[in-house]
């Protein structure tokens, strides 16, 4: 009989992942607008419809299929060359919420070694040393790599809670998050999906959201971001949003923006961005 595949973990909350900040879900950044700035992150996939011969060996193909099917606001089959043929790929486009890093090494959150935000942190945070992106066939090398980062201080001895048992993710908090981060996707699917339209819709060039070309020319993982107003007004559009809840968005997040400038610890290339977002927000606001 096999040795069971045991792998356990505790956080000894010592702040030292809170080293950036979080990547968020689209309704999520409309909970927190109050607590970080946002921007609106567009990010292209690609994956080969069909297993690639001598690779996923790990067997986790068909659940990073199923995982980018789930947060996609977009699914669109395409061709790439591979070993000199063309072969079928799918371009899953998603659209998240990436928080600003406007401290040096640190979450905006952490304070005095602790989260300042604790009970309303995201689910990403909430599913630490995971992802919830990620597949449970990835699970154990991911946490591997999580516990051998340098300066963490995570404690993975046998007296920490199982978190992963035979390939299977069992700590039920984490589990749970997952869960809900799947669900908060499919609840956004309608919002994502209306902005995905607007990917390169003449009309909607006012939006200043990148094409797909764009994405495809961009450096490593295809991604880009912009403000986040373009996810706002498209949430007007739709109705999931009035145009007073869009207002007060633009409000809020001018109040933190001129409080994160104002932070000797924002990086000189952050505090270019942010003022560029002041000055939109603020003509926004102005044109309502």
């Amino acid at each position: 009989m096999a040795a069971p595949d045991i792998h356990r973990f505790a956080c000894t909350r010592c702040g030292a992942c809170c080293n950036r900040a979080p990547e968020v879900a689209l309704s999520e950044a409309a909970a927190l607008a109050d607590h970080f700035v946002f921007r609106l992150m567009v990010s292209l996939y690609w994956l080969p419809d069909r297993p690639v011969p001598g690779q996923n060996a790990d067997g986790g193909f068909y659940e990073r299929k199923r995982l980018l099917a789930d947060f996609a606001a977009r699914a669109s089959p395409t061709k790439a060359f591979r070993d000199g043929k063309r072969v079928p790929y799918t371009k899953y486009l998603v659209f998240s919420a990436l928080a600003a890093d406007t401290r040096a090494g640190h979450c905006v959150a952490l304070m005095d070694g602790g989260c300042a935000i604790y009970p309303q942190r995201p689910l990403a945070c909430r599913t630490v040393p995971l992802h919830y992106s990620r597949g449970d066939h990835s699970a154990a090398s991911d946490l591997a790599a999580f516990v051998a980062s340098p300066g963490y201080r995570c404690d993975t001895s046998d007296t920490a809670p199982v978190l992963i048992d035979n390939g299977r993710i069992v700590d039920e908090p984490v589990a749970t998050a997952r869960h809900q981060a799947r669900q908060v996707a499919l609840n956004d699917r309608r919002w994502s999906t209306a902005i995905a339209r607007q990917v390169g819709n003449p009309a909607a060039a006012d939006l200043a959201l990148p094409t797909i070309a764009e994405l495809q020319a961009s450096a490593g993982a295809g991604a880009m971001t912009t403000t986040m107003a373009p996810a706002w007004r498209v949430a007007v559009d739709i109705g999931l949003m009035t145009p007073g809840d869009y207002q007060a968005l633009l409000a809020r997040q001018l109040a933190l923006l001129g409080r994160e400038i104002a932070t000797a610890d924002c990086p000189p290339t952050t505090r270019e961005t942010l003022l560029a977002m002041h000055t939109e927000y603020q003509r926004l606001r102005e044109n309502r």
